[in-house]
C-alpha cells in the first residue's frame, strides 16, 4: 500500500496449513522495474519459504525473519545487502533492524559495509541488548550499532564478515550508480532548475527497503527491515530501517481485563526521511481500529503530515499482520489479519 507515488508495494503473505504459523514479504515501496517482475516474485517466494522452513521445524519468529531476509539480502535484485544501493562516494552502507515481542526488544545496525547479511547482526545485538545490564560490571548493552562500531562488534560475535568493502557491489549497481550520477549532477551548463531525474519503467531507482514479519506457534510475533538505502545517500546517512519505531515494529496488546492478547508486527518500507518524521511502523502496528481502518487512518495521517509538507511527492508502504490470542480460554488465536 502507498500513498501519492507512481511506486507498486511488492509483498506476499503465507500461511503454513495446519500450524499457527504465518510469514509476511516485502521487497521495498520503490520503482520496480516491469523487466524484472518474476524476477522478484521468485526472490520473494524463496524468501517466505525459507522463513516457514524455520518456523515448521519450531524455531522462533525471530529465527524466521531472518532467515526470510537473508535470502533477501543475498539477492542481487534487491535493495539490501549485495547489489545495494551506492551513496555518492559509490560505496554500500547498509541498515537494518528487528523486533520481536519475546524478548521484548529490538536490535539495529547502520551504515555498514563488511557485515555479509546486516539483518543477522541486528537480531544478534538484540538478543544481547535483551538480557539487560552486565551482572559483573553493570554495564549497558548496545541496541543499535553504526559503522566500524558495529562491524567491529559482529566479528567478535562471530557474525559472517568481509574485508573486501567492494563485496557488495555488483556490475549492476556501478552502472546505476553512473547513470544517477550523471542525472542528479549534470555538467554546469545544464539550465538551472532543470530535472534530470526522471523514472523510466526499466528502473529501479527508488527500490528501498525489504522486510518480513512472522508469527511462531507460541503466537510471538518478529517484524524486520534491511535496506542499501536510497541511490545516491549521503555517506553516512541512516535511514528509517534501523530507526526504532519508524522502520520494523512488534507489540504484545492485552486488553483491559488481561484476557484477550494481540500481537501487530509491521515492516516498512519507503523514503526513510518522511518514514522517520512520522515513526510510522510504531503509528500502524498500535492502531487500535480494525486493520483495514487502521490502514487507512495511518496513511491519510502520513500524507496530511505537517512536518511532510516539503515533499511533493510523499513514499510509503507497508505490512502488517495481526493476530487476537484469548489467554483467558483456549489460548489458540481467535483471528489473524
Amino acid at each position: 500500500m502507498e500513498s501519492n507515488s507512481a511506486n507498486t508495494q511488492k509483498a506476499t503473505v503465507i500461511k503454513q496449513e495446519n500450524t499457527n504459523c504465518y510469514v509476511a514479504v516485502h521487497i521495498g515501496a520503490g520503482y520496480h522495474s516491469k523487466q524484472n517482475a518474476e524476477q522478484y516474485k521468485k526472490v520473494i517466494k524463496a524468501a517466505c519459504n525459507a522463513a516457514m522452513g524455520i518456523l515448521k521445524q519450531g524455531q522462533s519468529a525471530n529465527a524466521g525473519v531472518e532467515s526470510a531476509i537473508k535470502v533477501l539480502e543475498d539477492a542481487p535484485i534487491t535493495n539490501a545487502g549485495i547489489g545495494s544501493n551506492l551513496n555518492r562516494r559509490g560505496q554500500v552502507e547498509c541498515d537494518a533492524s528487528i523486533m520481536c515481542t519475546d524478548p521484548n526488544a529490538f536490535g539495529a545496525v547502520g551504515a555498514v559495509t563488511l557485515i555479509c547479511n546486516p539483518i543477522q547482526a541486528a537480531n544478534a545485538i538484540m538478543g544481547v541488548s535483551s538480557k539487560g545490564p552486565d551482572s559483573r560490571a553493570g554495564l549497558i548493552p548496545p541496541m543499535f550499532l553504526v559503522g566500524h562500531g558495529a562491524e567491529s562488534w559482529a566479528e567478535k560475535h562471530g557474525i559472517p564478515t568481509n574485508t573486501n568493502r567492494r563485496h557488495m557491489i555488483t556490475e549492476d549497481s556501478l552502472e546505476k550508480y553512473s547513470e544517477y550520477m550523471e542525472r542528479a549532477f549534470p555538467a554546469h551548463n545544464q539550465p538551472a532548475g532543470t530535472s534530470i531525474m526522471q523514472i523510466n519503467d526499466d528502473d529501479d531507482l527508488m527500490l528501498d527497503t525489504v522486510g518480513a514479519v512472522c508469527i511462531d506457534n507460541r503466537g510471538v510475533i518478529s517484524a524486520g527491515v534491511s535496506s542499501g538505502g536510497i541511490a545516491l545517500k549521503y555517506p553516512g546517512r541512516i535511514g528509517e530501517a534501523a530507526m526504532f519505531g519508524c522502520g520494523s515494529w512488534a507489540e504484545l496488546q492485552l486488553a483491559s481485563d488481561n484476557n484477550l492478547a494481540r500481537v501487530s508486527g509491521c515492516s516498512v518500507s519507503g523514503t526513510g526521511e518522511q518514514i522517520m518524521r512520522s515513526m510510522l511502523a510504531q503509528d500502524c502496528a498500535q492502531r487500535s481500529e480494525d486493520i483495514f481502518t487502521a490502514l487507512h487512518e495511518c496513511f491519510e495521517r502520513f500524507c496530511t503530515n505537517p512536518s511532510l509538507a516539503m515533499y511533493p511527492q510523499k513514499s510509503a508502504g507497508l505490512i502488517l499482520i495481526r493476530q487476537d490470542l484469548d489467554k483467558g480460554s483456549t489460548g489458540k488465536q481467535k483471528k489473524t489479519w
